[in-house]
């Protein structure tokens, strides 16, 4: 019985660790601030997981950056600092639906954003 969990878990452990990186691509078509609901122009955000090495990129528009990426059981989230210190985060559910918010601040001002849109998936 030992002999049999034993090969079960080194099974499972081998297709974990040899996992190929899922990349999301979103396409946020709306969006909206203070002033509402608008569309957007063209505004697609990429996202490669490598769950073997626990890192995460996202291609957008300015370039690729590294990311943090935090799975939950029903979705999965990415955090980005900017260079400023800006935040913006990324919620995927388990539908691909995805909302990409942006909180800066910008000569003093709050400048707050919402993308509304979905993601496919190629693994």
């Amino acid at each position: 019985m030992n002999k049999l969990l034993t090969t079960i878990s080194l099974l499972c452990f081998s297709v974990v660790a040899n996992a190929d990186p899922i990349t999301y691509i979103c396409a946020y078509p709306t969006w909206s601030d203070e002033d509402g609901n608008h569309p957007a122009n063209d505004f697609n955000l990429t996202f490669i997981v490598d769950s073997e090495n626990e890192t995460a990129y996202m291609l957008g528009n300015l370039g690729t950056s590294e990311i943090i990426f935090l799975p939950k059981i029903t979705g999965t989230n990415f955090l980005e600092m900017s260079d400023t210190g800006n935040i913006y985060t990324t919620t995927i559910d388990d539908n691909l639906n995805s909302v990409h918010s942006r909180n800066s601040v910008i000569l003093g001002q709050l400048l707050a954003s919402q993308y509304y849109g979905a993601c496919t998936v190629m693994e």
